[in-house]
């Protein structure tokens, strides 16, 4: 995903990691907030992507980052 609002579903992803099932992926392909707003102006800004990624992975839910491309790179 690109954004942060799938900490609304916090409550559906613990019960799911509970069985094993499930899993978040965040896009990241830039940490330049301008940059970012350019490639994707309606996502989550990077901040706000590893603050989600930080809170799911506190409530013990797998997380992972996709990082390619890098820009600029």
């Amino acid at each position: 995903t690109k954004s942060a609002l799938v900490l609304r579903d916090m409550d559906l992803l613990t019960e799911l990691n509970k069985q094993g099932l499930v899993a978040v992926a965040m896009s990241v392909t830039s940490l330049d907030h301008k940059l970012s707003r350019r490639l994707e102006p309606r996502a989550s800004t990077p901040e706000k992507r590893l603050e989600a990624l930080r809170l799911l992975s506190a409530a013990g839910i797998p997380t992972r980052v996709m990082a390619a491309p890098m820009i600029p790179a």
